[in-house]
């Protein structure tokens, strides 16, 4: 299949007028400077100097000359004729077709245009297209856009369409065979011919099935099970027979080995079986190197969560023990007590003591009374979880010589418990451990196995690798433990820009970010900031209604007045807009959105095939309802349609639909949302919030997790998603279970690859800690979490001395400015990361939070986060906009919620997914269609308030008005049960459906 190098919308638009240049664009390409009047002025009549004006301006605009100039648009003829105080209609005596090839080449001449065919220029752009083609991975209809705009900006004639395109084909067909050739030239020639290997076919086990071993290893892991987890491993022994880690791609772009494993990882064996030979092996390699880290991910993922679900019954199982056992520990001690009241009472003799005590309760009650207090009170030193896990040891065991032989993962602190007990382990291998290899080690093991091992040395072996395995277990959780090509599990801090490129970079970084480059100078600046924040909220203290300060036995409170929402009545007005909106089905505001966007040029082919399909628009809009609706491709598919059969939305689905065309169809409705009127009175775009909505997940799946408050017995995942104040959404992500969102929430701002650039970002108080607030202030964003309790706000101060009068008392926690000054150029170093992209905010949070116990780093940046954080307190506590601000954002996403639950009403609202792609997968494209929703709603509520206003010219509708309007209303929206997918001809200029019905 050739490659689709110009979509179909280039194409109209290549070396014509294909609508009316823009203001700008008429600025920029039709304006003549004196040197472009003094030729003018030598022409002989009104109708050549026009015309050859005209020429000009289309040849820097188009990059080209026409054949026919009737097809310039009239605002250009106006345009050129307004600078040259010509009028306009001498143009059309502008026919003679000597004068007209003449005046073009003057142009070629004087303003040094150049031909597309010299040999010169030939070279020249091919080199320029060979390195965009190699180093990125942008779809070929861009990277012919960045050259089209290339050869205008660098006065090149443009040639024919055809010859454009064939040039562009022809030289990335060159760089795929060169880029594919040096991949295939990287592993030996014996790896190569095993590599060749895995798309044949081969009997699995004793069965007689045949399977591609491929098809082993790019499986996903299911679920957290033994067997999953042994198949994980049996896919990292596969992996780890290449010597990856001695392939050098260095010459590679990282983005393309990417790509190519990418498609090997989802593609059909036989589409990878088809390929010829260097292309097949190219694949393959990148899919080796490549998803070596996927796969181990998913392993450490599945054997964390395994062990975790093993030890946390074992927990569950104390603890219910614990709550049976406290009546029996209650009678015992009621019993034991009385016995020693009575003996303090009376004035026994030592000797007679026995006598006296068997007097009063039978030998035995009183032999079982002590015995049960001393079981339950040593229940701290024998825990019932010790007895629990023993039981479940050889859930431990089995599993052991795998991990001691196939994971080999490093400890930040290399004097930490698990690093010198795997150390050990290691060293010994898989031998029965005794009591002597318990007391060479029991300094490092935790105090529960510590006790219980000493008291019971025949459990020596058990106790030693149940102890190991929880250690590491908790050490891949907090990322204290790290394995080197894992993704997940990797040392985020070694992905920080290197220190030598640092250094050359460190200025430019820093010029960016607005800081300070000294650490005491940044300090000062902290502290004046900081002093300013508190004058402004006593200034402002006695005239808000945020916060008071009341005197409870003796000592002072700092009380939170809660913000409720204001209770006001839609004006009428806003009704009647939202009356007046057309009522239609979903299915059609898809394609009528199409239709004017053209959002499904957005999806590409894996391999970017162009797709000799027809009407593929229709079935990739098809599988977008249906994915987003959640009620599977049956409902929407039809065997008398071609474009929706079953067969063909499979293969659509699985080909077309992924999260980089999911995005850039989103980034294409956001452009367009933002070139409206009406949301810039609902948000600027300098506001956003995140909030996650949540999904049960029945299927079982690695990466779903537990919260009875959201999925009772269940388990689920959370849809992360950001929304600019103007309604819009612009980023969206999917999170096992419900971990606390803040660890996600500064890495989804600096990935979005929107052209929305929001400074502020709010989120509920699960959004919240220290850490973000310092990562978040250094990067140059506001963060504005709500206040939702007074024990939520502990504000601090820099100054020991200040006086902030009324708050004194509430602000005497003192800021550590040391360590700040002393970690400060790292700092900056991380800042500088975070920003260009090489490290995950997500994985650096968590190591920089270190187990609970902060590195020095980390702390640093705590401190840096108590200053942001209370100038964030201090302005909510003094500033009730600001504050209301937070909570009609937070309102705008709760909303825009409701809308998702609206369209993803399917099968209960449940994903149906296991693997981690398809919920990804599957939740963007529920984010798109709500957009495209917000969009469409946008369009025909400026259409309604603009014939409201016809209506009644003499009362202009007031902007304070319309932002009580909200484009997330959908009472006009049928969602259920009518799929036709068929175009209306009547709206393919961009016409408007009647209003109202």
């Amino acid at each position: 299949m050739p490659v689709q190098i110009m979509s179909k919308e280039q194409k109209q638009s290549f070396g014509s007028y294909a609508g009316l240049p823009s203001d700008e664009q008429l600025v920029k390409y039709f304006h003549l400077d004196d040197y472009d009047k003094s030729i003018i002025k030598t022409l002989r009549n009104d109708s050549t100097k026009i015309g050859f004006a005209v020429q000009l301006g289309t040849v820097r605009f188009l990059g080209t000359f026409l054949s026919d100039l009737t097809n310039v648009p009239n605002e250009v003829i106006e345009y050129m004729a307004e600078q040259l105080s010509i009028e306009s209609r001498m143009f059309s005596y502008y026919t003679r077709i000597p004068t007209i090839k003449q005046h073009a080449l003057m142009i070629q001449e004087l303003y040094s245009y150049r031909q597309f065919h010299d040999q010169a220029v030939l070279d020249y752009l091919e080199q320029w297209i060979y390195e965009g083609a190699w180093y990125s991975t942008e779809q070929t209809t861009l990277l012919a856009d960045r050259f089209l705009n290339k050869c205008i900006n660098e006065k090149i004639i443009l040639p024919g369409l055809t010859t454009f395109e064939r040039f562009i084909s022809r030289i990335i067909d060159a760089v795929t065979k060169d880029i594919e050739q040096a991949i295939v030239n990287i592993p030996s020639k014996k790896e190569i011919e095993r590599i060749n290997q895995l798309t044949l076919f081969f009997m699995e086990g004793k069965t007689s099935l045949f399977t591609v071993k491929l098809d082993a290893l790019r499986e996903p892991l299911k679920e957290p099970s033994y067997y999953e987890i042994k198949r994980g491993f049996q896919r990292i022994k596969e992996f780890a027979s290449f010597s990856v880690d001695f392939w050098d791609f260095s010459q590679i772009p990282k983005g393309k080995i990417k790509l190519y494993a990418e498609y090997t990882a989802k593609a059909k064996s036989q589409s990878i079986q088809r390929m010829p030979e260097s292309r097949r092996l190219a694949y393959l390699v990148s899919f080796i190197a490549e998803y070596r880290s996927v796969a181990m991910d998913e392993l450490l993922l599945a054997l964390e969560k395994y062990f975790t679900s093993i030890i946390n019954l074992a927990k569950k199982k104390e603890q219910q023990e614990r709550l049976r056992s406290l009546k029996d520990l209650d009678n015992a001690a009621a019993m034991l007590s009385h016995i020693v009241e009575d003996l303090i009472d009376e004035q026994t003799p030592p000797e007679k003591l026995l006598d006296y005590v068997l007097e009063l309760r039978e030998k035995q009650e009183i032999v079982a009374a002590v015995s049960k207090v001393k079981r339950i009170v040593s229940s701290d030193k024998e825990p019932v979880a010790i007895k629990e896990l023993l039981n479940s040891f050889s859930k431990f065991k089995r599993l052991l010589p795998d991990i001691l032989a196939h994971i080999p993962f490093l400890v930040s602190d290399k004097d930490s418990p698990v690093a010198y007990i795997w150390s050990f382990l290691r060293d010994k291998g898989d031998l029965f451990l005794r009591y002597q290899d318990f007391e060479k080690i029991q300094d490092y093991l935790p105090t529960k196995w510590h006790n219980f091992i000493d008291k019971n040395q025949a459990y020596a072996n058990k106790g030693i690798i149940i102890a190991a395995m929880e250690l590491f277990i908790k050490g891949i959780k907090t990322h204290t433990v790290y394995v080197p090509y894992s993704h997940r599990y990797n040392d985020p801090l070694q992905n920080l820009i290197p220190k030598n490129v640092w250094n050359e970079q460190r200025k430019s970084f820093v010029n960016q970010l607005g800081l300070a480059e000294d650490g005491a100078i940044a300090v000062e600046d902290f502290k004046i900031s900081l002093e300013m924040s508190y004058r402004e909220t006593l200034k402002n203290w006695n005239n808000s209604n945020m916060a008071r300060i009341e005197e409870k036995n003796g000592q002072t409170e700092l009380i939170i007045s809660p913000l409720k929402r204001q209770s006001l009545s839609k004006p009428r007005l806003i009704e009647e807009i939202h009356r007046n909106l057309p009522i239609v089905d979903l299915p059609e505001i898809l394609l009528e959105v199409n239709q004017r966007l053209r959002l499904t040029e957005c999806f590409s082919h894996l391999n970017e095939n162009r797709s000799r399909m027809k009407e593929l628009d229709i079935s990739i809009l098809a599988v977008l309802l249906a994915e987003a609706c959640n009620i599977g491709l049956s409902p929407v598919a039809k065997k008398s349609t071609e474009s929706l059969k079953n067969d063909r939305l499979s293969y659509v689905n699985q080909n077309y639909i992924r999260l980089d065309t999911l995005t850039a169809a989103n980034n294409k409705v956001v452009d367009a949302y933002q070139k409206l009127a009406l949301p810039y009175i609902w948000g600027t775009g300098d506001m956003a919030s995140a909030d996650g909505i949540r999904f049960t997940t029945p299927k079982k799946s690695l990466h779903s997790g537990r919260n009875p408050k959201y999925f009772g017995r269940g388990k689920g995942i959370t849809y992360y998603n950001f929304l600019s104040d103007s309604y819009v959404g612009f980023h969206g992500m999917v999170i096992s279970g419900t971990i606390r969102d803040s660890v996600y929430l500064l890495e989804g701002l600096l990935n979005q690859t929107s052209t929305l650039t929001p400074s502020q970002i709010m989120t509920d108080t699960a959004g919240y800690s220290d850490l973000v607030f310092g990562l978040f202030g250094i990067l140059g964003f506001q963060f504005s979490p709500r206040i939702a309790k007074a024990n939520e706000t502990k504000i601090w101060r820099i100054d020991k001395n200040a006086n902030y009068k009324i708050l004194n008392e509430h602000s005497k926690n003192t800021i550590n400015t040391t360590i700040i000054e002393q970690e400060w150029d790292d700092i900056l170093r991380i800042a500088g990361s975070l920003k260009s992209g090489t490290v995950q905010a997500s994985y650096l949070i968590r190591a920089l939070q270190h187990q609970g116990n902060p590195t020095p780093l980390g702390r640093a940046l705590i401190e840096v986060g108590k200053i942001f954080k209370t100038k964030h307190q201090l302005r909510y506590l003094s500033d009730e906009e600001y504050a209301r601000n937070i909570l009609e954002q937070l309102n705008k996403g709760e909303s825009r919620h409701s809308l998702y639950r609206k369209i993803c009403y399917g099968k209960n609202g449940r994903i149906y997914q296991s693997y981690f792609d398809g919920m990804e997968n599957q939740l963007n494209a529920l984010g798109l269609v709500a957009n495209i929703i917000i969009y469409w709603n946008t369009l025909y509520m400026e259409k309604a308030i603009e014939q409201l206003q016809e209506a009644n010219s003499e009362n202009q509708i007031q902007e304070e008005v319309l932002q009580f309007s909200s484009p997330l209303v959908s009472e006009h929206i049928n969602f259920m049960g009518k799929y036709s997918f068929k175009y209306n001809e009547q709206l393919n200029e961009g016409e408007f459906r009647p209003l109202g019905q």
